[in-house]
């Protein structure tokens, strides 16, 4: 990641331009449009990670996790899988102010790629 894990951020492009998979803390409306935007950057939201924002410290809540659908995947099918992400952070950024998405390319996870690859 090129951004810093340990600040909260509010901009949907900084997910996709820091590499924020898996670390950066965003807030709902970022996360939010991270997960629209997602298909543009051909990944899909495999899972969220919801939790509070201590400034500065991600609070992860074991009671706010959602998985996706797992690549490979088609672009309709992982636009749909992130709409879902959508819903999912919107029902519940009421209580939890901060996310964390994991993405995977719509093509696979690229070690089981490699593997298969490998294994031909």
């Amino acid at each position: 990641m090129k951004g810093d894990p340990g600040k909260l951020y509010d901009s949907s492009i900084d997910f996709f331009t820091l590499e924020g998979n898996v670390v950066m803390t965003l807030t709902p409306i970022a996360a939010i449009g991270a997960c629209k935007e997602a298909v543009k950057h051909r990944v899909i939201v495999v899972r969220i990670e919801g939790g509070i924002w201590h400034n500065p410290g991600f609070e992860h809540r074991y009671d706010c996790i959602w998985d996706g659908d797992d690549p490979p995947i088609d672009e309709d099918g992982a636009h749909q899988n992130n709409l879902l992400a959508v819903e999912f952070i919107e029902s519940e950024m009421d209580i939890h102010d901060v996310f964390i998405l994991t993405t995977a390319p719509i093509t696979g996870y690229l070690h089981k790629i490699k593997r298969e690859q490998q294994n031909q």
